[in-house]
C-alpha cells in the first residue's frame, strides 16, 4: 500500500514538521525517532529532506516492521528500525552524534517517566550536535501534572524551549498533545505556522514553567 508521505493526519505531527522547518536542518541530517510507531514522521522527513537519514527505535519493533510490509517505507540507510528502549537509545549514543531527536513515545495517554525526566533530557542534549534540535510530544490530561516535570527537564537541558499546541490543551482544559521544541528555531516562523493552523494553535515559551 502506498501512503502519501507529504500528508500528516495528526495535528501534533504537523507541529513536528513545522518545528523542523523553523530549525532549517542540515542537508544530511541524522535523526533519531524515539517511539517509532509506523514511522510516519521518518517517512515524511525523508520525503521532505531526501538526503536525511533516520533511526527509528521502539520498545517493540513489531508495529514498525509490520509497517514495512504494509507501506512503502524508506530502506536503509535512509531509515533503520531497531527494537530498543527509548532511554537506552539516547544513553548509548556518542556525544554530538545526532542532528535531530524526535520523541513520540507513550504509555496509554502519557509519556513514560523514564523518557520525560532530567536524565533523558540531559542525554538528548549531550547527543545532539551544536545547533541540534529535540522535538518531543507531550501527552496532557486535565488534572495531571506530569507534563510539568517534562517541560522543566527540557528547560534544564536547553537554553531555548518553546511549546506548540492547541490553546485549550496548553491551558489544561482539554486532553491532547503539546509539542516541546528544544533548540535554536525561528520562533516567529513557528508563530506564523500556528496562526495558519486549522485548529486554534499557540506558541508559548513559558508553557509548564
Amino acid at each position: 500500500m502506498r501512503v502519501d508521505p507529504a500528508v500528516l493526519d495528526f495535528e501534533y505531527m504537523r507541529h513536528f514538521s513545522a518545528a523542523v522547518d523553523a530549525w532549517n536542518p542540515p542537508e544530511r541530517m541524522l535523526a533519531l525517532h524515539v517511539g517509532a510507531g509506523v514511522c510516519t514522521m521518518a517517512r515524511h522527513l525523508v520525503h521532505r529532506y531526501p538526503s536525511s537519514r533516520h533511526i527509528a527505535v521502539d520498545i517493540d519493533a513489531t508495529l514498525p516492521e509490520l509497517a514495512r510490509q504494509w507501506w512503502d517505507l524508506p530502506r536503509a540507510p535512509q531509515l533503520r528500525i531497531r527494537a530498543q528502549d527509548g532511554l537506552d537509545a539516547v544513553a548509548q549514543r556518542h556525544d554530538d552524534s545526532l542532528d535531530l531527536v524526535l520523541r513520540d513515545a507513550f504509555s496509554e495517554a502519557l509519556t513514560p517517566s523514564s523518557l520525560a525526566d532530567a536524565t533523558w533530557w540531559s542525554h538528548a542534549r549531550r547527543v545532539t550536535r551544536g545547533g541540534g534540535l529535540v522535538v518531543a510530544n507531550v501527552g496532557t490530561v486535565p488534572g495531571t501534572t506530569t507534563h510539568l516535570a517534562d517541560a522543566a527537564a527540557a528547560r534544564g537541558a536547553f537554553d531555548s524551549v518553546v511549546a506548540v499546541g492547541e490553546h485549550a490543551v496548553m491551558k489544561g482544559r482539554r486532553r491532547g498533545n503539546v509539542v516541546l521544541v528544544a533548540g535554536a528555531v525561528d520562533v516567529d516562523a513557528l508563530r506564523r505556522y500556528a496562526a495558519s493552523a486549522p485548529l486554534p494553535t499557540g506558541v508559548d515559551p513559558h508553557w509548564g514553567a
